[in-house]
Order: C-alpha cells, then structure tokens, then sequence
C-alpha cells in the first residue's frame, strides 16, 4: 500500500475535527473540544500525530480493522447479541498479561493509528462524502461534549494526548495484544481471549472481518421508501406465522438468523405446494389421453411415479425440500418484481448472483435476467437451498461449509435475494380487508 504521509493524516482528521492551522509543533483547532466538566482543548501536538503515522506506515494494514506488527497486534473488535454487553465490555479496562506465552492483552478504546486507518479508508472509498455513520456519529459526540453546558471552560495549557481525545470519542472498541518476540499467530490469540472473555463474563464479541459493520454495508434496508411519502395504511392482512419470521429476520443482526428467519417463511408451505404437485402429476398421467386403464404398462407407470415420489420422501425424512422451494417461487414469486427490488437495493447484486456463488456452497450462479423463468426458478431454489444446507449442517468433511462471523460478508449478499422472495411469498397470501 502507499506510503501514508503527514499531510494525508491531517486531512484525515479533518474528517471529524475543524482544524484552523499547523505550526510546527502544534494543531491549532478552530473548535476546542471538551476534555472535562471543566477543561477544553484547542491544540494538538505535532508530534503525536506523526508518531502516529509512522506506526501506520510500518504495520499490515491490508485491511483496516486490524493492524499487525511483528511483535503487537490491534483488532476491531464487535458485539454478538444483546446490546446490554456493550457496557459490560466498555467498564472491562484492565490488562492480562500471561507469563507462560509472553503475551499481553489489554481490551478498550482503539489506538490513534487505528483510528487514523478508519478515517483514511473512508476518505478513500469517498463513505466520508456519503454520510458514513461512523464519521457522524464522532462528529455529533465531539459537538454534543462542545455544548453540553460546561461551566467556565478554560483552555488546557498543556496539550493532552490525542490519543486519549479521540479513543474516548470513536464509537469503536478494540483488541490489543502484545508479544515479548515476533509471532504471526495473533489471529489465533484473539479469538482465544474473546472465548475467555465469554467464558468468564457471558459478553460474546468477535474480530471484525472489515469495516462493513460500521456502515450497514450488508443489511437489507429499504432505502428511501419511507421518504418518498406517508406509508399508507393496510389494506390487506397476512399469515401471523410468516409475519413473526419476517419481524424475526428482519431485526436481527446475525446475517444467519435473517437468512434462515426468511427461508422459514418459504419453508412454510413446501407440503402443501409439493402434495399439490404431486397430486397434479397423477392426475395428469391418468388423464393423458394415450393412458388407458387396460394396458398394465400405463398402470405400472402410474404406480412407478407413486412409488419413486414415495421414496424420495423417504430419503429426504420429508418432502423434497429443493422441489418444493422451486414450486414455491415458481408459484409466488415474480422474477420482474425480485429483479427490480434488488436493483433498488444493489444495482450490482444482478451480476453478482450471475457470476458468483458463496463460497461455502457448490457453484451455484443465477441468471435472473434468463428468458426461460422456469430455469431461473430452479437455479434460484438451488442456490437458497444449498446456502441454507451451509447454515444448518456444519459437519466436518469434503463438502464446503459456513464458518459463523468468517462468512458473514459472503452470506449478506445473499440475504437480499431471500427477503425479496420471502416478501412476494407473504404477499401472494394476504386477504385484502
């Protein structure tokens, strides 16, 4: 990666600070910001901020949630379930040190060179012009500490960390480990201290994989439905089973619990479209005109298709699951309506699903834009079934499987394509009032 310089970091901090001027030794900020009850800031020291640099410039930054050195280590760390842990981890600020391995760990506030590599990689990737959360919500705190009704501020005469300034303000936690010899096992390390931490504490967090959490990247949202005007009152009402899933899918934040909470709705009438088709196929057969009661061969072939649909049942402990998710879209999803919800949400989630399959299914690419629907229908209910067989079964073996957190990027891409479905699915049995 290119070489961060010191000008690149001041722009970066102009993201969430209004900086005035630079002298050679300090930041002047047009703005102070409130340290106490009593205390204000207006300037930064210099040199902090390129110690800070050069500590970026010297670490793995491949991906910004996380920094590697030879012998230290930061990783963004992030919530699993409730949101009352977050709390219980923000009060957890004392260190552990292990005499056995020489490491140390040490769980809080993030580093200013992490805190610096979020900042650069959202002015990288332009979120800082899209109205990213994260740089907002810094904004908004420093503000809200600016004017929460101090009384006599008074400007510091000495310059307080940055560090410290910043740490108290991101709205993000982080894992440090350090090392008494370079390793490359920090990974491993981490999510050994995070099972410890739940072990102990009943708080579950994990490494992030990305950024993505701190944007909504990956969550379905209706975006500007709301504000293209008031929402109308119902006119039709729906299955309560369907509508508890969808409530279920569509508050959770695990990618897993939305995907399975949406295919739950589909999975609701998979006996009954599959008895009805079954029964159509032997109504069909006897009603061919070139059946005849007489001949035995068209009454084994009856009997053959009874009894290789029996055996399938059998086999599968149930229905066809994979049949019947296909007789279900076939029957109450409309390829034109699913296309265009999902342009709304993602314009490229269209090729996307035409030339990439998650990687902890077999190779599964839809074409959604096929002229055949019957071919996309079944391409579609083989790709969501397979993804769901990945969330279900985790035995071990040859097959490709879906490790929890690791995937999640994978798997949000294909939430959308089942929410979609599973809308239509509801839809197609409301009874208007």
């Amino acid at each position: 990666m290119s070489e961060i310089t010191f000008e690149d970091s001041i722009d970066a901090l102009r993201m969430i600070l209004s900086i005035d001027a630079c002298t050679d030794d300090q930041i002047i900020l047009s703005q102070p910001v409130s340290i106490d009850s009593r205390n204000q800031v207006d300037r930064i020291k210099v040199a902090e901020l390129k110690t800070a640099t050069k500590n970026l410039n010297e670490a793995n930054r491949d991906n910004p949630a996380c920094l590697n050195w030879s012998d230290r280590c930061e990783y963004l760390v992030v919530r699993n379930g409730a949101p009352r842990a977050a709390s219980t981890l923000r009060d957890f600020d004392e260190s552990i040190s292990s005499d056995d391995n020489g490491l140390k760990y040490s769980i809080g506030n993030p580093s200013l060179e992490l805190i610096l590599g979020i900042l650069l990689s959202a002015r990288q990737d332009g979120s800082h012009r899209k109205g990213s959360p994260i740089l907002a919500h810094t904004r908004r705190r420093i503000r809200d500490r600016r004017f929460a009704g101090y009384s006599e501020p008074s400007t510091l005469s000495a310059e307080p960390s940055l560090a410290k300034i910043l740490g108290d303000t991101f709205p993000v936690m982080t894992l440090k480990i350090e090392s008494t010899r370079p390793r490359q096992d920090f990974k491993d390390a981490a999510e050994a201290f995070l099972f410890q931490l739940a072990f102990n504490y009943d708080v579950s967090y994990r490494v992030a994989a990305d950024l993505d959490h701190l944007t909504g990247v990956g969550r379905v949202r209706r975006r500007g439905r709301a504000s293209e005007g008031a929402m109308d009152a119902p006119r039709m009402t729906y299955n309560s089973d369907l509508v508890h899933h969808y409530q279920l899918a569509v508050s959770a934040e695990s990618p897993m619990l939305q995907y399975l909470s949406y295919y739950h709705i589909a999975e609701h009438f998979f006996e009954k479209v599959f008895n009805d088709d079954f029964e159509e196929q032997v109504r069909r057969k006897i009603a061919d005109p070139a059946f005849s009661l007489k001949r035995s061969k068209d009454i084994k072939g009856v009997i053959k298709l009874v009894t290789s649909t029996q055996r399938r049942v059998r086999d599968e402990g149930g229905v066809d699951e994979q049949r019947a998710l296909a007789l279900v879209l076939e029957g109450f999803v409309t390829t034109s309506r699913l296309i265009d919800d999902l342009n709304a949400h993602d314009p490229d989630l269209i090729e996307y699903y035409k030339s990439n399959s998650p990687s902890f299914s077999d190779n599964v690419p839809v074409n959604l834009e096929a002229d055949r629907d019957a071919d996309v229908k079944a391409s579609l209910a083989k790709r969501i079934y397979q993804t769901r067989n990945s969330l279900v079964h985790a035995k071990d073996g040859t097959r490709p499987k879906y490790f929890p957190f690791v995937d999640d990027a994978e798997l949000s891409k294909e939430v959308p394509l089942l929410r979609f479905s599973a809308e239509q699915v509801i839809i197609a049995h409301g009874k208007v009032m």
